[in-house]
């Protein structure tokens, strides 16, 4: 089977849903289609008052294999298209994993710490077998579907925003049935070591980081949770 990237960004405005929640209705739209899904990571760019961004300045990467290559999900233009929001930027990028180019790897990374342009943006995508589309507004949206594509690719730099029975967790669970959604549990610190019976607390939200292509979920332990607990956690959330 083909691992399949399709990039997107800026397709939502300030009452919309989010890039993030559009991104998972392509991944279940693909597998609707007969594709597996392998998982949406969120890409986080540069935050800079002189780029114009609904919220984060973020992008999302939908993964998933199939068996008729990369046309059969050419359709995710036109479902971006029909669904973006009002007054967006929208931009599509979709590639082959093992085709993407060096250089659209290095954009991606590029991006997180600089000012790119759309310019920049098309030329590099010429580079490999890239497929990049605007679709409407100024198709700004380029930049981050681009971006998204080529740090998915590069495999270090982004979080899993979905992966099949990630959402189904609940909050208290056997590490185990975490690691059966694909995901390699990273246990940090001194404290204490992993022991037979231990508990994950998730807090009611796992997003594993992308490290070497793969979902990797870093755990620490909480003496007051009694429970390994995930490193990474909502912005603002107490433990109490």
């Amino acid at each position: 089977m083909t691992t399949i990237l399709i990039g997107i960004d800026d397709t939502d405005n300030e009452t919309s849903i989010g890039t993030g929640r559009l991104a998972r209705l392509l991944s279940e739209e693909c597998e609707h289609r007969g594709m597996r899904p392998l998982g949406v990571t969120r890409h986080q760019f540069l935050v800079d008052p002189r780029i114009p961004f609904t919220s984060h300045n973020s992008g999302a990467c939908i993964a998933v294999a199939s068996d008729d290559g990369v046309e059969s999900a050419a359709f995710a233009f036109e479902f971006i298209a029909r669904r973006a929001a009002e007054g967006s930027d929208p931009g599509v990028c979709i590639a082959q994993a093992h085709a993407v180019a060096r250089e659209v790897v290095e954009f991606g990374h590029r991006a997180t710490d600089r000012i790119v342009t759309m310019d920049d943006a098309y030329r590099i995508a010429g580079f490999g077998q890239v497929r990049l589309r605007g679709l409407g507004g100024t198709d700004l949206g380029v930049i981050g579907a681009l971006g998204s594509v080529g740090l998915r690719a590069g495999g270090n730099e982004g979080r899993f925003i979905d992966l099949p029975g990630l959402r189904e967790l609940s909050s208290c669970v056997d590490p185990g049935d975490i690691s059966r959604c694909g995901i390699t549990l990273d246990y940090r610190g001194v404290r204490r070591d992993p022991a037979s019976g231990d508990q994950c607390d998730t807090l009611g939200w796992v997003r594993p980081r992308l490290i070497g292509g793969h979902p990797v979920l870093p755990l620490e332990w909480s003496e007051q949770r009694h429970a390994w607990i995930p490193v990474d956690r909502k912005r603002g959330q107490s433990l109490g």
